[in-house]
């Protein structure tokens, strides 16, 4: 979907209301938000929007697959929400979901060699990118000039922004 589409898709939207001080509590399934990530990772070029919604939904949505939440109530009758700890299996701390990256911080080689991984994995399967995964493929096109015009100027946007490249 490109960001054209996305635009027209919030017309009915006051202006007013897409504001970034604004923020709304939606109701959504599972399914739905991993529909709508789907929808955001999709788009090519990623436009602000979409990162600003796999920012957003991405973290609750492994969460959620973890099961360290529950939801907020169920249309189910009779269901009740169990203590976090038991459900995780007592003490037993849970590790990053970045454990298993092969990126380590103090090697610059290693942090290329992500990078390229990232983009390799952005570029042939986007729906199984996580947030970090999505950045790291996009400074790895940056920096090798893999870029369109648009995308350069929409990522040094983001990144004089102060967001998290």
């Amino acid at each position: 979907m490109s960001t054209t589409r996305l635009s027209n898709a919030l017309s009915p939207i006051p202006a007013a209301s897409r504001g970034k001080s604004l923020k709304y509590r939606p109701v959504l399934t599972a399914t739905q938000i991993e529909f709508i990530l789907t929808m955001a990772k999709l788009e090519h070029p990623i436009s602000e929007l979409s990162f600003s919604i796999i920012r957003t939904l991405a973290p609750f949505q492994a969460k959620i697959q973890n099961n360290s939440i529950t939801p907020a109530y169920s249309t189910a009758v009779g269901t009740t929400k169990d203590n976090l700890m038991d459900s995780l299996g007592g003490t037993e701390s849970l590790e990053s979901l970045d454990s298993s990256s092969p990126y380590n911080p103090s090697s610059p080689y290693n942090k290329q060699a992500y990078w390229e991984a990232c983009y390799k994995k952005f570029t042939s399967d986007p729906i199984h990118c996580s947030l970090a995964e999505i950045e790291a493929a996009q400074e790895h096109a940056y920096i090798n000039d893999l870029m369109t015009a648009a995308e350069i100027v929409d990522f040094e946007g983001r990144t004089n922004e102060g967001d998290s490249f």
